[in-house]
């Protein structure tokens, strides 16, 4: 079995810190206010130009705030991880071994870095994977070099979109739990939907607490 994680929203409380940085933006280019339950709703790591688009903001200003995120994010000091995060990781790693856990995300090279320095994960470092063309392609890499299980645990729906599109793909022994604790970057009832309608390879997994499930009873 392997098992790779979500970075932000997952391991790392982010939301808020997004949260902050659009709404400054926003504020710059006389935008409305949006409410954080809004914002929760609609944020996906798909397609950032349609999140923007159904976030009000206008189609010649898109690729401003987009340029904006990416710069005051960077600027920003680095979210802090979910409490218990560390010990989850240690703990996965102890149970399945260190080569078989992963960390898949969004965030670059250079934020990852600034994290685990910080956070002291270095040791860590060597497990992610930042997929440039995309998070179902490099999880249908990652599941297809291996014969048994790949559990990927993300609290984004589109985390759950992405392993359906590498088992569409052929990775057909990927599984999806999704995780709805405080610190998720898209509603509970969303999470519960997506598993709802996707059960034969997705499930629920209300917080890192629960991750030993995923080992202890196979």
């Amino acid at each position: 079995m392997r098992l790779a994680f979500d970075l932000d929203g997952t391991l790392y409380d982010t939301l808020t810190l997004c949260f902050d940085v659009d709404e400054g933006i926003r504020r710059d280019l006389r935008y409305g206010n949006i409410s954080r339950e809004e914002y929760r709703s609609r944020f996906q790591s798909k397609d950032w130009r349609r999140f923007y688009r159904e976030l009000g903001i206008r189609e010649e200003e898109i690729d401003t705030v987009l340029n904006q995120f990416v710069k005051r994010f960077k600027a920003a000091n680095p979210p802090h991880m979910v409490p218990g995060a560390k010990e989850a990781l240690q703990a996965a790693e102890e149970a399945l071994g260190h080569g078989n856990i992963f960390i898949v995300t969004n965030e670059t090279t250079e934020g990852v870095q600034r994290r685990f320095e910080r956070d002291g994960l270095m040791h860590y470092r060597d497990r992610v994977e930042n997929p440039f063309q995309g998070k179902a392609i490099a999880l249908h890499r990652l599941a297809t070099n291996h014969d048994g299980a790949f559990i990927y645990v993300g609290d984004l729906v589109s985390d759950g979109e992405d392993c359906s599109e590498a088992r569409r793909m052929g990775a057909t022994n990927i599984e999806f739990y999704g995780i709805t604790h405080p610190y998720a970057m898209n509603p509970e009832e969303a999470m519960k939907e997506f598993v709802r309608r996707n059960e034969e390879f997705a499930k629920i997994l209300n917080s890192l607490r629960e991750l030993d499930v995923l080992w202890s009873q196979r």
